[in-house]
């Protein structure tokens, strides 16, 4: 069967069938983001149970373990992106997700540590499936509609990350460890019949014969926006615990707080990021983002003069409301000019270097230079980023959005 044939024009898809494919493509991706984090909220207790080994190599695994699925994951989202030139996209989706399920039974019922660390390396490769998601948006969504496609998209990944911990934790503490992976196959398996029943199949997407050279330029600048407003979104649980105890919180109640904390701001984040999604189609993409990147700086730094738990959280509620629809307005403005599947695929790894970097990065700063320099090295990469943004559009190296 010849896998290369020539991209069809979006128009030719019938509207209905396309737009009720993309509501599926979204549905597929929370399941997916829920079944990950299922499994994260008690992944470090489940490796001490199964570990053989001393309580200070057992925190290395642990490092590895959670750590290194992002990392592979960033290297992996532009690979699949150019795969889509050569393979159909709605295969590749499919196929990611079920060979993720299939990691997941395995998962459950492994007691080895390096081949635990083995499924999560290939688990990083195949997370990075969510290219293939935006493709699909991309070549299935109504141009001016395409920020808000995007932006539903981003939404039903922050929901799975929303809702996969606390009943994932609540499934191990009725039923035990086994309980969440299976869950996780079930919850992927119902994806996999979703996408493959109701997402409309779209054909291979060759690169642009004008671009040459898709990873330059602004793209780098849209990427590094990517990464940063990743950062905001993730850095926070890594110290969390050090923040509560200046508090002068309990130990219980410090625990209790992290999650509350960890709930409010993920749900600000999927609200921030509709509201201002839908901002931006009377505003313009580029308005809003700048608006976005400005205010999260600003709230960044201010959470340093927070007094106590209230405070803490009511700015940190902010800052990532503001910052969430950073990533889908920035990709919005490369897939709605067109963008291969290569660049979709750097565009989206930027979530990935984030999401490693984030806990790497604040861990290193508090260790060694305080909460202030913590925050303040975010406030700025985020108003420097946003800066080489705005002069690449002026000097005409990204696309104009709307």
């Amino acid at each position: 069967m010849n896998l290369v044939e020539p991209t069809l024009p979006r128009d030719d898809l019938p509207s209905g069938d396309r737009i009720k494919g993309i509501y599926f493509i979204a549905i597929s991706q929370f399941g997916i983001a829920f079944s990950f984090n299922c499994i994260l909220s008690f992944m470090p207790f489940y490796i001490l149970k199964v570990s053989p080994y001393g309580a200070k190599e057992t925190m290395v695994w642990i490092g590895m373990i959670l750590g290194s699925t992002s990392l592979v994951a960033a290297l992996a989202a532009p690979f699949w992106g150019s795969l889509t030139a050569r393979v159909r996209p709605k295969l590749l989706f499919e196929g990611g997700i079920l060979c993720n399920g299939l990691i997941f039974l395995v998962m459950g019922f492994v007691e080895n540590l390096p081949l635990l660390l083995a499924l999560r390396l290939i688990q990083g490769a195949l997370g990075a499936i969510s290219t293939i998601g935006l493709v699909l948006i991309a070549a299935s969504a109504p141009k001016h509609a395409l920020p808000r496609y995007l932006g539903l998209f981003q939404n039903s990944m922050t929901a799975g990350q929303l809702i996969g911990p606390p009943l994932g934790a609540y499934a191990v503490t009725l039923f035990g460890y086994h309980a969440p992976f299976i869950i996780a196959v079930v919850v992927v398996s119902l994806s996999a019949v979703y996408c493959h029943r109701h997402v409309r199949d779209i054909p291979v997407q060759p690169k642009p014969p004008q671009q040459a050279k898709p990873l330059t330029g602004g793209a780098l600048w849209g990427w590094g926006l990517a990464v940063v407003g990743t950062i905001h979104l993730m850095f926070l649980p890594s110290v969390l615990p050090q923040i509560l105890e200046g508090f002068q919180l309990t130990a219980a109640a410090a625990i209790t707080s992290a999650g509350t904390i960890m709930m409010l701001y993920m749900a600000a984040a999927f609200v921030g990021n509709y509201l201002l999604v839908a901002l931006a189609s009377r505003l313009g993409s580029a308005r809003v983002i700048t608006l976005c990147c400005l205010s999260a700086a600003l709230l960044q730094a201010l959470l340093y003069l927070s007094t106590g738990v209230y405070s803490f959280t009511l700015i940190r509620v902010l800052q990532t409301g503001s910052i969430a629809a950073v990533i889908p307005l920035v990709i919005a403005i490369f897939a709605g000019e067109g963008g291969s599947g290569t660049t979709l695929g750097f565009l989206n790894s930027g979530r990935f270097v984030g999401n490693a970097l984030g806990p790497m990065m604040a861990t290193a700063l508090l260790a060694h230079f305080g909460l202030l320099a913590l925050y303040l090295t975010i406030a700025g990469l985020t108003i420097a980023l946003l800066a080489g943004f705005r002069i690449s559009m002026r000097k005409g190296l990204l696309p104009r959005p709307s």
